[in-house]
């Protein structure tokens, strides 16, 4: 069976959106629209991972034993690459995704495929304290990356992993929490101990649709340019956890700061 289109009501939370970024009153979303980004499972990977089935194939799983359809549907794909459950982080969705073992909607994934990409910058990001980490660009640099995940995006939706969580930004912020400190450095809110996935999407006028689990129905509006400054952060946060680090468990597959994942069908 072919991959489906943006199923209709993700096509209408997109218009949703825009409407709000043009200045249009939303209605607001209906139940369907609201299950979409719907956080329920115990990893931000597995909510993620989720979100860009649900934008393929239109499926909202229903199930009675939460814990029996993760290990069917996450662990059990993930498990066959020879990692256990912990490391069901973001790098780690191209493997579950790339093993065409999981099952969705009654149904094989087979016919889709991951490929991780690097949004990493040449200078590595500074930790400054315990809530922000520095990102340096060179000239032209920002931009080249924005218009690398401007491609990634026309081929599917980019799950990234990155240090913060909507959950920690500001009330009616989440998104929109980096800043400028100088010409080419920005501040990201960091902290040591989280990683986090979300899902983006491409939206109306430039901008770029986020699916965050961190809040319930957690879905946002920012640009592109927010998002590789997450994304080039997360390059330097896992390295600096120590014993926590993921390269302190020397795990294959991890190399060349590709952390980002873009899930498209396969020809």
């Amino acid at each position: 069976m072919p991959v489906k289109k943006v199923p209709t009501f993700l096509a209408a939370s997109l218009l949703l959106v825009g409407a709000g970024v043009t200045g249009a009153a939303p209605k607001g979303p209906s139940p369907k629209q609201k299950a979409l980004w719907v956080g329920q499972f115990n990893q931000c990977s597995y909510d993620a991972l989720a979100s860009a089935l649900k934008y393929y194939y239109g499926y909202v799983p229903t199930y009675h034993s939460r814990k029996k359809f993760q290990r069917r549907t996450f662990f059990k794909p993930l498990a066959s690459t020879g990692y256990g459950p912990y490391f069901g982080w973001a790098p780690w969705t191209s493997y579950m995704v790339n093993s065409g073992k999981i099952i969705w909607g009654h149904r094989r994934v087979d016919n889709l495929r991951a490929r991780r990409f690097s949004l990493a910058t040449h200078m590595a990001p500074k930790v400054v304290n315990q809530s922000w980490m520095l990102v340096s660009f060179q000239p032209g640099e920002r931009q080249q990356l924005v218009n690398r995940l401007e491609r990634q995006l026309k081929k599917g939706p980019v799950i990234i992993w990155t240090p913060y969580a909507g959950l920690l930004g500001p009330k009616g912020h989440a998104w929109h929490m980096v800043q400028k400190v100088h010409p080419h450095v920005y501040a990201v809110p960091y902290n040591v101990h989280l990683t986090h996935a979300i899902t983006v999407f491409p939206a109306p006028h430039g901008k770029v649709l986020v699916t965050d689990c961190s809040v319930l129905h957690g879905v946002y509006i920012t640009t592109p340019s927010v998002i590789v400054d997450v994304a080039a952060a997360m390059s330097t946060s896992i390295r600096i956890g120590g014993k926590h680090s993921i390269y302190a468990h020397g795990l294959r597959g991890v190399h060349d700061d590709k952390f980002e994942t873009v899930i498209y069908p396969k020809k």
